[in-house]
């Protein structure tokens, strides 16, 4: 994450670009972050980390680790008077994981998988200048999903996991907003019926601001 954080601060420091015709002006990304919500695309990214699914067997816990790669996704913030930064939106659509055939004994994969924040969070931020800052917060996000096998798909409810520790870094100008966000889920995840449970998910992706609808 440290070399994510500083590659992204050396880019925020290092380039200005005049904002487009009709994109209201700021001074700066604090600025921008104070004076409304900003919206910023997750685009494809492939890798963009993994997570360990484990089958129970009479020999004990059988595990195996997927890649995951984020298809898409969003994240709308700002910042409050004391220049905390807000998440009010979080969502990532996942890829479709392969399940390793340790893990039910046969070829299956999860889909339809998505990520979504369930309550507004707040992060603790350091601001180096007024165009790139560090945060970290604790969010709880809500999946839904569903597991194929080759005899059809079984959609899941949806899950209310444990809180994780997310980092960002922010960068950019008052023109435009780039972050980096880095979610780390330790321990058990998610289990079924005390035969399949997911732990150990490690997610990392980029944002980019966006503008109109």
């Amino acid at each position: 994450m440290r070399s994510i954080v500083a590659a992204t601060l050396c880019l925020g420091a290092c380039t200005s670009v005049s904002a487009p015709p009709g994109v209201d002006g700021y001074d700066s990304v604090r600025d921008r972050l104070a004076s409304s919500q900003t919206r910023l695309r997750v685009p494809s990214t492939q890798g963009a980390g993994s997570i360990t699914a484990s089958r129970y067997t009479p020999d004990g816990w059988q595990p195996g680790t997927a890649v995951l790669s984020v298809a898409s996704g969003e994240l709308v913030a700002s910042v409050d008077e004391a220049g905390l930064l807000q998440l009010s939106k979080l969502d990532a659509s996942i890829d479709p994981i392969e399940i390793p055939q340790d893990v039910f004994g046969k070829p299956a994969r999860l889909t339809d998988l998505h990520l979504a924040l369930a309550s507004q969070s707040i992060a603790t931020t350091t601001w180096t200048d007024d165009d790139n800052a560090i945060a970290t917060m604790t969010v709880e996000l809500d999946a839904t999903w569903a597991v194929m096998f080759d005899s059809g798909s079984l959609p899941l409810a949806t899950q209310h996991l444990p809180p994780f520790p997310v980092e960002l870094a922010i960068t950019g100008g008052g023109d435009h907003v780039d972050a980096t966000i880095a979610i780390h889920g330790s321990g058990e995840l998610w289990s079924w019926a005390g035969l399949v449970k997911l732990l150990d998910l490690q997610l990392a992706f980029g944002a980019s601001s966006i503008d109109g609808p």
